[in-house]
């Protein structure tokens, strides 16, 4: 008489979910520490659009709202202000992300107050579109 045994079944391997655990927090470590941390665009202002522009990350800007009111780090400022409160050197250009629907008027005026208080650079920021 043959007797048949079952085969053993083979232990099931547990995944070892520790080692993929340990990269994640790794990289979000990594990430956190090498990445720049910018403030928020303002909600209020619709950035001017340009076909043309070098891709860059968002900046720390002086916003100019439809209305020409004039903010900095979501408050309200004066240009004297924005000039005297910014940690940036004098060399570091000073960016200003304006409304799309700021009268030009209203901009060269803004433009004009920075340049007479000693803003040496000035850089519009736009936003890149696919036309």
């Amino acid at each position: 008489m043959v007797v048949l045994l079952p085969r053993p079944r083979e232990a099931r391997q547990r995944e070892n979910t520790i080692a993929l655990i340990n990269i994640v927090l790794l990289m979000l470590i990594f990430f956190l520490i090498a990445g720049t941390l910018t403030p928020p665009l303002d909600k209020d202002v619709e950035l001017i659009s340009t076909v043309v522009a070098a891709p860059a990350e968002p900046p720390e800007a002086l916003f100019i709202t439809a209305e020409g009111d004039i903010r900095w780090q979501g408050r309200s400022t004066t240009v004297s202000d924005f000039l005297a409160g910014r940690r940036a050197s004098s060399e570091e250009p000073v960016r200003i992300a304006a409304d799309r629907s700021l009268l030009a008027d209203k901009l060269i005026d803004i433009l004009g107050e920075l340049r007479a208080q000693g803003a040496e650079r000035v850089v519009v920021v736009t936003e890149r579109t696919t036309n």
